[in-house]
């Protein structure tokens, strides 16, 4: 069998094992620094109509949210062009906390959102450093004997916990194939507002809609979400809500609270979940 020869040229060789040393020297996390460095701290906002913010790039995974217009959204990864804003982009960013205080990311087409520089802000007195607060000056009297002298973080740990305002959950009821909101559902909603320590301005809200089963599973979802869509318009125009403060979502028939089975399951099923946090 004749035996096949390969020839190398020299110069080939040479800038092949250029190129391997060079790359030996860089050290394996750099790439990816430089890289993600451009997008942690950046934010976009929303500029379309109809945005939805998906579980993966290129839409793919279930929709986790459908922000309005003007939302904002800070950005800790880009799919694409990571130091020009493109259309063709997909921004990872990170949704607002739910009641729990959870926060997720999800992926937003750059399509529908612009580039935003948002206004730098004063740190609240409760995000103080500790060494700003745990170095009182010293007294000029002796303290009282036996009696333990109360630590300056503690107090000012104590303060920020009372003026937080506290969290709450209100479900609001809809009539079949309506989106309108009822008046047992309105009293509802300026009750809890009522309760609130401080005014609804300062809070934000996040709003789940639902449906039953009934009917097509994708006119479900559109129901869903315009009774998300009323309740929204109704805190903004009514209470004086800020648009940027509410989130709202459309599950469609995805996450019932009943058995869709019953007659009075699927009444518990058309509602919007309400979830005021801070």
């Amino acid at each position: 069998m004749p035996h096949a020869h390969f020839l190398v040229r020299p110069s080939s060789l040479r800038r092949t094992l250029l190129q391997t040393l060079v790359a030996s020297l860089i050290p394996l996390g750099t790439a990816y620094a430089q890289v993600g460095a451009q997008a942690v701290g950046a934010h976009v906002r929303v500029s379309a109509e109809e945005t939805k913010v998906t579980e993966w790039s290129h839409e793919r995974g279930d929709v986790l949210m459908r922000p309005v217009e003007g939302n904002v959204f800070e950005v800790i990864d880009v799919e694409g062009d990571r130091y020009v804003h493109r259309k063709s982009n997909w921004y990872r960013v990170v949704l607002p906390r739910d009641a729990w205080g959870t926060r997720r990311t999800g992926w937003v087409s750059g399509h529908e959102v612009e580039q935003f520089t948002p206004e730098a802000k004063a740190a609240p007195a409760s995000e103080a450093r500790v060494t700003d607060v745990a170095r009182p000056e010293p007294a000029r009297t002796e303290p009282a004997k036996n009696v333990a002298p109360v630590p300056p973080v503690l107090v000012e740990a104590k303060k920020a916990e009372t003026d937080k305002p506290e969290l709450c959950e209100v479900v609001l009821n809809f009539r079949f194939n309506k989106s309108d909101l009822t008046d047992e559902a309105k009293g509802k909603l300026a009750s809890a507002l009522a309760t609130l320590k401080s005014n609804p301005q300062g809070v934000s809200f996040a709003l789940e809609g639902h449906a039953d089963s009934t009917g097509a599973e994708a006119y479900n979802e559109k129901l869903s979400l315009a009774r998300a869509e009323t309740v929204k318009r109704y805190l903004a125009e009514q209470h004086m809500v800020p648009l940027h403060k509410i989130s709202v979502t459309g599950f469609g028939e995805k996450a019932p609270a009943a058995s869709n089975a019953t007659k009075e399951g699927r009444a518990e099923n058309r509602r919007v979940v309400v979830k005021v946090g801070a």
